[in-house]
């Protein structure tokens, strides 16, 4: 019932991401495209892992080879930092079919990265000290485009369309705001998770200590 749940919640976050009415904001201001990423990223794909979908596929070759922790660590991390490149994230914004690629491949990419994060024990490849060390060294590096927009001095990320006075903001508050959001709920799914598979390892680690003295 809960991975039931847990899947229903991560297909609900995913559609919240790219659907109106956020999808229309978000090609007006950067902060609702950021925002986009962070549903993604941070809410649907761990949810998704957590359903155990994903773990279905493992019998295939290929996808065994995709959720091996060094390639599903650096293919999540290099996509995410693609992504946050201005030139990058402007091109997809010009055409439907260029944004459903970058927001597929965010979501691919993270799904990887969390079913190695939040894999059960029989399917897991990294003990639970392994995996809060590869959650938390994924948010360290992811840190930066986030660090950027927030001490930037003037807008450097901005949409195509990009119309944050409508909104009240001007475009160097609206990359702010951006900033804020990566750093701020982001590091709250990343480090509460790498601190809950840290402490999952010292309890594994005083289980064993327990049944080696007795």
């Amino acid at each position: 019932m809960i991975r039931k749940l847990s899947f229903a919640a991560g297909v609900a976050a995913v559609a919240v991401a790219i659907l109106p009415p956020l999808s229309g904001v978000a090609a007006q201001l950067f902060s609702a495209h950021m925002a986009q990423h962070l549903l993604l990223i941070a809410v649907a794909a761990p949810l998704l892992a957590a359903s155990r979908a994903f773990e279905s596929l493992q019998r295939f070759a290929a996808v065994r080879k995709l959720t091996q922790p060094v390639t599903a660590w650096v293919g999540f991390v290099g996509i995410f930092l693609f992504w946050h490149w201005p030139t990058a994230f402007q091109w997809a914004a010009r055409n439907e079919a260029t944004i459903l690629l970058e927001h597929a491949s965010i979501l691919f990419a993270a799904l990887l990265f969390w079913s190695v994060a939040l894999s059960s024990r029989g399917q897991a490849w990294l003990s639970y000290g392994a995996r809060a060390l590869f959650v938390m060294t994924a948010a360290v590096v992811t840190d930066l485009p986030g660090v950027i927009m927030l001490f930037a001095p003037r807008a450097i990320c901005v949409m195509p369309g990009e119309n944050a006075p409508a909104f009240g903001i001007t475009p160097l508050e609206d990359q702010q705001i951006a900033g804020l959001l990566m750093w701020v709920p982001a590091n709250l799914v990343f480090f509460g998770t790498a601190t809950w598979l840290f402490a999952l390892w010292i309890s594994d680690t005083h289980k064993h200590s327990s049944q080696v003295t007795t």
